[in-house]
């Protein structure tokens, strides 16, 4: 059977030739387990789909998974498009002083395949660049461009390489550029630009919420106040202002993402519910998507998985670890795991922890949340053994993170590592933005030996002086993991290029070893790192260094 599926930057639609048996293949290949269904009614499989049988129509970013699944079928399938606009960017863009140089070529077919393509993930290795071909992107299409992420501090950084970029292309090939600022909606900024903006999916979604309800506030009991309290009239007409003005800001949105033509997304896997989903749609007129990220897919959603690929396409590219590190792109990384049992914090579980532990025991089959606060915050076994590591690296003149889960973890850390005279610093998640970059500095200048950090590092921070990284804060999971290996990853241009990288095997508690066990076998199973992965009880090889 002919099938055509004609589509746009948004929808797909499948000719109405298509048979009942067609229609149920499609419904089938987009076909997904809802979270949390097991909870909900008996008489429910548990199974949606982003196919709509109604308007046979599904998500753009389907289209070549749809017309697999229907080729394989048997049937022919013929695509039309609703003809894109075109980029007028050349291709290959320069948009940084940095010369040509073939290692990094993916950079560049990344953006073309985008370009023939129209929507795709770009998976490139944590250190591959993902800021540069952003920058690429939007000089190839050169139209309007909206980079949308998680965090503030991502969007910050982006803001200032795409602003880099457009001084840069400014200067060379493109003097109508001069000038121009790069727009930003987020962290208390609200400003656009005709050529590029940046903004986070929290900002956006708060922006296209609907505004609260009216409801009256009554002064409060038994408290004084040297201002009379606003009258019912007085908070409404507050109320009437506020409202009015979200409303004008929501329209301002509304039109920016209807006209935006190149939409970036960095790191989407990370976000919950549907915000980058739903805003991703209103895009109506942004022929090309690129979504970019180390690690897509990662969620233990098929949901959140499902409505990412539907705003951006399948993967189109995949530039693995292994590949970076042969080039040289990445440093070398050498994994030493070693085995920890549990001696406890005695001084600081009796000054933080005595009214809810009890006692200090800790047992092979002791709950996880007891094993993760005993067996890693307060074993003094286990912190006395990161100190011991991360001296030793600070004695071969390495720059070392220290990354931790607990803000509590990341103190204690640093009084014991002040307490031998390693100049050390941390920052977590109430730490400001300027104080965050002030350290990092400091690290990168080497006014610094070591920083702790906690989840806030884990993506997006450039460090390229990094020689050591310390895991410390023990936890499961394969994204992070990858983030927190990669911040020592980065290209070193001072020393040898290599990193070392130490984790442990927690063998103070069943739970805490099986994640130990799991991190593990995921460097094992990682091409690039398994090679590095030294024996364990075995020293850091520092003659390399030499």
């Amino acid at each position: 059977m002919d099938i055509v599926i004609a589509y746009n930057a948004v929808n797909a639609l499948i000719s109405k030739n298509a048979d009942e048996g067609v229609l149920r293949g499609v419904q089938d290949a987009l076909s997904y387990e809802v979270d949390g269904a097991q909870f909900k009614s008996s008489g429910w499989d548990g199974r949606s789909t982003m196919f709509n049988w109604t308007t046979r129509s599904f998500p753009s970013g389907f289209v070549q998974a749809v017309t697999k699944k229907l080729e394989k079928a048997g049937h022919r399938v013929l695509l039309q498009r609703k003809p894109m606009i075109l980029p007028l960017g050349q291709p290959n863009p320069k948009i940084n002083e940095f010369p040509y140089n073939p290692d990094y070529v993916y950079q560049d077919e990344t953006v073309e395949r985008m370009v023939k393509q129209g929507g795709m993930i770009a998976q490139i290795a944590t250190g591959g660049g993902k800021s540069v071909v952003g920058c690429k992107a939007a000089a190839r299409i050169n139209q309007l461009t909206l980079f949308i992420t998680t965090r503030s501090v991502l969007m910050h950084q982006m803001r200032d390489n795409f602003q880099r970029s457009i001084n840069y292309r400014a200067e060379n090939s493109e003097p109508h550029l001069k000038g121009e600022k790069i727009g930003i909606v987020g962290d208390g900024m609200f400003h656009f630009s005709r050529h590029i903006n940046v903004a986070t999916i929290q900002t956006l979604a708060s922006f296209l919420d609907e505004f609260p309800r009216f409801v009256e506030k009554l002064p409060p009991k038994g408290k004084k106040s040297t201002k009379p309290h606003p009258t019912k009239e007085e908070q409404r007409k507050e109320w009437g202002e506020k409202r009015e003005f979200h409303y004008r800001r929501q329209a301002a949105i509304k039109k920016l993402l209807q006209e935006v033509r190149l939409l970036i997304l960095e790191e989407a896997h990370e976000s919950s519910g549907n915000a980058f989903y739903d805003i991703s749609r209103m895009c109506v007129n942004a022929d090309y998507r690129l979504g970019l990220t180390a690690t897509p897919f990662m969620k233990d959603s098929a949901e959140a998985n499902m409505r990412l690929m539907a705003v951006t396409g399948s993967i189109g590219i995949k530039v693995s670890e292994r590949y970076l590190i042969d080039r040289g792109i990445l440093a070398k990384p050498y994994f030493l795991y070693l085995r920890t049992d549990y001696t406890p914090d005695d001084v600081n579980i009796k000054k933080d922890l005595s009214e809810k532990v009890g006692n200090s025991r800790l047992g092979r089959n002791s709950p996880y949340t007891r094993a993760a606060q005993l067996g890693i915050t307060y074993n003094l076994a286990r912190n006395s053994l990161i100190v011991h590591q991360a001296k030793k690296m600070v004695g071969h003149k390495l720059t070392v993170m220290i990354l931790v889960r607990l803000k509590r973890h990341g103190q204690i850390l640093k009084e014991m590592l002040r307490s031998i005279g390693i100049k050390t610093e941390f920052i977590f998640g109430e730490s400001k933005q300027a104080e965050r970059m002030a350290q990092l500095d400091k690290l990168r200048h080497r006014e610094i030996d070591v920083l702790i950090g906690s989840t806030i590092l884990d993506v997006g921070v450039d460090v390229p002086g990094v020689g050591g990284v310390i895991l410390a804060g023990g936890g499961k999971a394969e994204v992070e993991l990858r983030q927190r290996v990669g911040r020592g990853l980065r290209k070193k241009t001072d020393q040898a290029n290599i990193c070392f990288v130490v984790d442990f095997l927690d063998y103070s508690n069943n739970n805490l070893l099986q994640h130990s066990f799991e991190r593990r076998n995921i460097i094992k199973e990682t091409d690039g790192f398994v090679q590095g992965i030294l024996s364990e009880g075995s020293e850091l090889p520092f003659h390399l260094l030499n």
